[in-house]
């Protein structure tokens, strides 16, 4: 046995666990920036001879301010009920928890990016809708993932538990997934402010249906 790792009750060695309590508050940290940095993409008028109409300018930052906040929003309360029964974490759920981290941190760029392309052409815009659709695909698709192995942890689980999205018969494929797909292939096909709206439909239920997707969790703890 390597130097630093003990075998515990359960037999596993407790040189690769972390402490959920460190973990989880260095991720709320790290999601809490992520969501702030959002705002400052709306951006004050330059002047107030003509406030109203400058304000009605900036919808596009709105659009995708308020969808990158809700999107984000829904990825913290899935992390938060995910961990929910944990103890601790291991190597494969902090490499996984880590990656959630990086892609939710983008997400500020292609949000800033959403923005401005909603105010150009069609042709323009697709290539944002674009880049904005396939990072919350990587973000939803890493969120499964995580989901998926921190409920293998808890022992005596039946049943895959994820926090505010449901699973099908494979962890992997949700309806979330499935729609930032097609708001994606939206964009592409020369309709990407419909495509930005999916988006934003897609970012609700993550937040506001959060009891109705809500399993209880099982906690690892022996018994």
């Amino acid at each position: 046995m390597a130097d630093g790792e003990e075998t515990g009750l359960d037999g596993e060695e407790t040189g690769r666990r972390w402490d959920k309590n460190r973990v989880e508050t260095f991720s709320d940290g790290v999601f809490a920036i992520a969501i702030t940095l959002l705002v400052l993409d709306i951006h004050v008028p330059p002047g107030l001879h003509h406030l109203g109409k400058e304000l009605v300018h900036e919808w596009p930052s709105y659009v995708a301010y308020v969808t990158s906040f809700l999107t984000v929003g829904g990825v913290w309360i899935g992390h938060h009920q995910a961990c929910g029964g944990l103890r601790f974490f291991n190597s494969t759920l902090m490499r996984l928890n880590l990656l959630l981290l990086m892609t939710t941190a983008f997400l500020p760029f292609p949000t800033g990016i959403l923005a401005e392309a909603l105010r150009a052409p069609e042709h323009t815009a697709e290539t944002a809708v674009f880049l904005y659709g396939a990072t919350v695909l990587v973000i939803e698709v890493v969120l499964q993932a995580f989901s998926h192995h921190a409920s293998s942890q808890t022992s005596g689980a039946r049943e895959p538990v994820i926090g505010a999205r449901p699973l099908w018969h494979r962890w992997w494929l949700t309806p979330s997934l499935l729609g930032y797909t097609i708001a994606i292939c939206v964009g592409l096909v020369g309709f990407p402010k419909v495509g930005a709206v999916l988006y934003l439909l897609l970012a609700i239920p993550g937040v506001l249906l959060i009891e109705v997707h809500r399993r209880p969790l099982r906690s690892n703890a022996p018994t």
